[in-house]
Formats: C-alpha cells, sequence, structure tokens
C-alpha cells in the first residue's frame, strides 16, 4: 500500500550524475524514495519527460523495467551512456591514444614563459576582456603555478592559432557547428555556437573529435563522446573570468548561450583530462550500481505514445517543462550542434513568444501528454510529477492538463533540493530552493473534474496570505508557495474574475515587503509593512 511521502532529505548527487551537464536534476534519492512507495520489482515506470535520466536510472538500479521519452537528443545522450556498460581497461587505452595523438601536434599552443626563471611552460587558463587576453595562469616545473600579465609571446601564440585554424579551415581540415543560436537563449552579441569558441578552441575540438569519432569500439566512443561534450561549457567563453586569480569562476552561471566581458580561455587538454577522470569515476559507479539492462528509451514528443500499450505502465514520475523557466532545447543546441544531434524544435513544449509558442500551444501540447499518460497507466496506480513556477498561468496549464485527463489528486508534497542551482546561487534573493510533488492516481472509474466555483478568487488568496502572516511574522519564499500553492491548487483558483491571471506578488506588495532577514542577510523573506 502506497503512503504519502513527507519532505525527503535529498543527498548530493553521486558522481555518475555529475558526468555531463544537464538543467533541473532532481535528487537520485528522492526519486528512488518514489520509485520504492509506489512499485514493486519487476514493475514497469515510465518518465515520458526523461532530462537527464534521474528516473530511468534509479527504476534500473531497483529491478524496474524503465521507459524513459524525451525529444532531446542530449537527454538521450546522457542517460544511454550512464546506463551503458563499459570496458574501463578499453576506455582507459583509448582516451590515452587520442590524448597523446593530439598533445602532440597542438601542446606547443600552449606554452608561455614563466616570469621568474623565463622557461618554457604549460598555460592552464587565461582571461579575456572582450577578443583581448589580459592574463596568464601557467605551471612551471621550476616554479609552480604562477600568474602573469600577457606578453609578447602569448599574443604571438594567438596568431600562430588563429592562422592554424583558418588554414585547416580552409583545406577542408576541420568540422565545428556554426548552428544559429536560438532567439530565446541568445544574449550579448553571439549570433551563432562557433562564436562561443576561440579559434584555438575550435581548432583542438575539432581534432579531438574527429579522433574520437573514428573510435571502433561504439561504447568506448560513446563514453569518450561524453568526456568531449561535457567538457565544452569549460573551454568556451561562457565562463566568468577572475583577473585577479586568473581562474574561472563557478561554471556556465546563467541559462542563456552568451559571453560574459571578463571570460576565460582554457587549456582543453587539461579540461578534457579532467573530464575523462570525472566521467572514468562516474562509470566504475555505473558498472556496478546497474542491476538492470531492461529499459528502453525513445528520442520523440509524449504527445502520441503509440508504441507503449494501454494500461501498461505501474507508475509515472516525471518533470514536466517548467513553462518559460528552462528553454531545454535552446540550450542544449550548445551541446546537440557538436555532438551533430538532430533537433525538432516544433514539437517542445515550451513558452516562448520568439516561436510564437504561447500559453495556448503549451497548454494544448500539455493535455495531448497527460491523455496519453492517463491511457498508458493501469487502473489504480499512481502519477507523481515535481513542478514550480512563479506564473500561475502556466501553473494552471499543467494541473488544469493532468484534471482534464481524469486523474485525482491525492496529495502535494514540497521537497527541498540537495544543492542550488547556479542560478538560485546568483538570484537567491528570488528563486524556489526545491518543488512540489504533485501525487495523483488513476481512479477505478472514470472522473469528472469539477471547478470550484469561487466569486472572487483574488480575495480568497488575499485572506489566505493574511492568515498565513497571522502566525508568521516574516516568512521565505519557499514557505509561502509551500503553503500558498497547494490551497490555489485545491480551489483551482489561477485567474481572477476577469479571466486574468492572479499575480502573487502583486497582491503581497499591497500589505508585505520582501528583503533579507535581520540575522542572516543572505536569506530574503517577505515581512508585514512597517506602519
Amino acid at each position: 500500500m502506497a503512503k504519502k511521502l513527507k519532505n525527503i532529505p535529498a543527498k548530493a548527487h553521486p558522481a555518475h550524475y555529475m558526468m555531463h551537464k544537464y538543467w533541473g536534476r532532481k535528487p537520485h534519492n528522492v526519486v528512488s524514495e518514489y520509485i520504492k512507495n509506489y512499485t514493486k520489482e519487476g514493475d514497469t515506470v515510465l518518465d515520458p519527460f526523461m532530462g537527464s535520466g534521474v528516473t530511468v536510472i534509479e527504476s534500473a538500479k531497483l529491478y524496474r523495467y524503465a521507459v524513459g521519452i524525451d525529444l532531446n537528443p542530449l537527454s538521450i545522450f546522457i542517460t544511454k551512456n550512464t546506463l551503458s556498460k563499459i570496458d574501463i581497461n578499453k576506455f582507459d587505452k583509448e582516451f590515452h591514444l587520442i590524448l597523446e595523438r593530439n598533445l602532440e601536434k597542438f601542446s606547443e599552443l600552449y606554452i608561455t614563459n614563466c616570469p621568474s626563471c623565463n622557461s618554457s611552460s604549460r598555460m592552464l587558463n587565461s582571461v579575456y576582456e572582450g577578443n583581448t587576453m589580459l592574463k596568464v595562469k601557467g605551471s612551471c616545473n621550476n616554479c609552480g603555478v604562477f600568474r602573469k600579465d600577457t606578453d609578447d609571446n602569448d599574443l604571438k601564440l594567438i596568431n600562430k592559432s588563429e592562422k592554424l585554424f583558418k588554414k585547416a579551415l580552409k583545406d577542408n581540415e576541420i568540422i565545428f557547428p556554426q548552428d544559429e543560436i536560438l532567439q530565446y537563449v541568445k544574449r550579448s552579441n553571439k549570433t551563432h555556437i562557433d562564436q562561443l569558441f576561440t579559434a584555438r578552441a575550435l581548432l583542438i575540438l575539432s581534432n579531438l573529435r574527429k579522433d574520437i569519432l573514428s573510435t571502433q569500439n561504439k561504447i568506448v566512443k560513446e563514453v569518450l563522446m561524453m568526456c568531449f561534450s561535457s567538457m565544452l561549457p569549460n573551454v568556451s567563453k561562457m565562463i566568468p573570468g577572475d583577473l585577479e586569480t586568473v581562474n574561472g569562476k563557478s561554471g556556465w552561471q546563467i541559462s542563456k548561450l552568451w559571453a560574459p566581458k571578463i571570460h576565460t580561455e582554457k587549456n582543453i587538454f587539461e579540461s578534457f583530462i579532467s573530464r575523462y577522470k570525472r566521467v572514468r569515476k562516474g562509470k566504475l559507479e555505473t558498472n556496478f550500481l546497474i542491476k538492470s539492462d531492461q529499459y528502453k528509451l525513445y528520442k520523440k514528443s509524449s504527445e502520441f505514445l503509440k508504441n507503449i500499450e494501454s494500461n501498461s505502465i505501474d507508475y509515472i514520475f516525471t518533470d514536466p517543462p517548467y513553462g518559460e523557466s528552462i528553454a531545454y532545447l535552446g540550450l542544449s543546441m550548445f551541446f546537440n550542434s557538436w555532438l551533430d544531434s538532430s533537433v525538432n524544435y516544433d514539437k517542445e513544449i515550451i513558452y516562448d513568444p520568439f516561436r510564437n509558442k504561447k500559453y495556448q500551444d503549451y497548454s494544448l501540447r500539455l493535455d495531448n501528454v497527460f491523455k496519453e499518460l492517463y491511457r498508458v497507466l493501469k487502473k489504480g496506480k499512481h502519477l507523481s510529477f515535481t513542478f514550480h513556477n512563479r506564473d500561475l498561468k502556466i501553473w494552471q496549464s499543467v494541473i488544469d492538463a493532468v484534471n482534464n485527463a481524469g486523474f485525482e489528486m491525492q496529495n502535494i508534497v514540497y521537497q527541498e533540493q540537495a544543492v542550488a542551482s547556479g542560478t538560485q546561487g546568483i538570484n537567491f534573493k528570488n528563486t524556489f530552493k526545491g518543488d512540489f510533488v504533485y501525487n495523483f492516481v488513476k481512479s477505478e472509474s472514470n472522473r469528472v473534474f469539477q471547478n470550484k466555483n469561487i466569486k472572487n478568487p483574488t480575495q480568497a488568496i488575499e485572506k489566505k496570505i493574511d492568515n498565513i502572516f497571522a502566525v508568521n511574522d516574516s516568512i521565505t519564499i519557499d514557505k509561502l508557495y509551500e503553503i500558498l500553492i497547494p490551497y490555489i491548487v485545491r480551489k483551482n483558483i489561477y485567474s481572477n474574475e476577469n479571466g486574468d491571471p492572479i499575480n502573487i506578488e502583486n497582491i503581497l506588495a499591497k500589505k508585505y515587503e520582501y528583503g533579507p532577514d535581520a540575522k542572516e542577510k543572505k536569506i530574503y523573506k517577505w515581512k508585514i509593512k512597517k506602519a
């Protein structure tokens, strides 16, 4: 008998979930607990918005048969390579062959002179302002790690790299992506993928990729491509630079494809070695942890699931697209372009006005998905999904789609994350630190959803907020929404009496103010306005 799960302490991601970047990855132990709660060994678990594959991977660990579906080729790529069994010795051997071959050709492009003893040293990192390289960080065999201003030899090396790049391009010796960046994820003056890399990076990356793709062992080739793909952000211009330490600042920081004014250029070979070690550690884990090869992955939209029989699925756990919050396909083009993946952008479920994908399209596609999920799920079985968004119109589209399909809500659980995302780290004032987990059941008899009849929805929400502050002097946005959203969902009050989406922040601003906590400044809370 399934029980209601409370907020489960989220654990940090193990190594096999750290092999490749993906957005919105859910805590593996939380997903695992939900699978164990709603299924038994041998049951079939479906994730129609698979993402980085957490549901499928955790199901495979638990001897469940898993079905994963996603329109994004990157999702299939990451999940497949996480689940695969690999001969570590063959992987090691092929990696070192490719590394040495390319070091022999291009290591001279990362030589810089030590400022103390003037000996030839290995360049580790450099920091640019725009197109001008200002600082270099290197490692000298005699003096150790050093930092210095760019000198004439460093500038000559850049010129040499650019000449080699142009010659290789003219002679058709290199191939690299030149895809146009989608408007929704474009920022600054970068319009095409190749503009996010230096000429030196494009030259070396193209050669590494060509050598990896010539690998005979298919599984080894795919996992080597995972090493390659996962290092791409680190060797791009998208990493903000620190002129004092001559280091990059904590990775790809915002959900756009752009190059900050002060950015880094890392030594590709150093990054390739680092990613190889991380992927190797992850594969050692999955070689041991993955208990079942009974899974199927489909690169397609979940609007039409003709490949899945009616009443054949025992449990669904998923993470549907959050409207405009994360542009999965737009951001993934950074990787998919290098992986030479074919992408069907038309079928993406997203709010993106630049592609005429507005609320109506988002709602219609979600309706199609949840009707299919209702069809394939066995009667009496459960659907769980995680969701959060400040836009009540997006929230309503999701809940209406589930209700219209015929599912019956059982409960809502607020679930904290293990660690903050990069966006949360920057925008800690306003972002949620967790998700809501909605749990539904496919009832034994078809049910018709009844809309709650509340004459003044705005007034009802205002009253609920006042009741919350009657017992709280101040409250974080997470805690506030943890109380408020289940109320809104159950009452089905997303729009005001005129049919316009209710803006919770506008309601709050009438009587309450948002600011840093008196004791801990990095914690922001809503408080009653001072008279």
